[in-house]
């Protein structure tokens, strides 16, 4: 198969492909910490919105991660033309 029709097919997963810094592996510590101090301190309808904003604050990061993804894409193309 072609690269477009692994990518279209799935076997390719240009996000398994990312090495992970060290700053990066430290932020993702303090988030888990940070989420887990929140999550156990607050309690009823605080616990909701506060996991509510994490969906949420997660979905964005998602559509975000997407665009970087399609902009990369284009630029490479516009940049094989020239």
């Amino acid at each position: 198969m072609t690269p477009l029709q692994n990518l279209w097919h799935g076997n390719i997963r240009t996000n398994e492909d990312k090495v992970i810094t060290d700053e990066e592996k430290k932020l993702v510590e303090l988030i888990a910490r940070h989420h887990e101090t929140l999550s156990s301190s607050l309690k009823n309808e605080d616990l909701v919105v506060f996991e509510k904003y994490v969906d949420c604050f997660t979905e964005y990061a998602s559509l975000i991660e997407c665009q970087v993804f399609e902009i990369g894409f284009k630029l490479a193309l516009k940049l094989m033309k020239e």
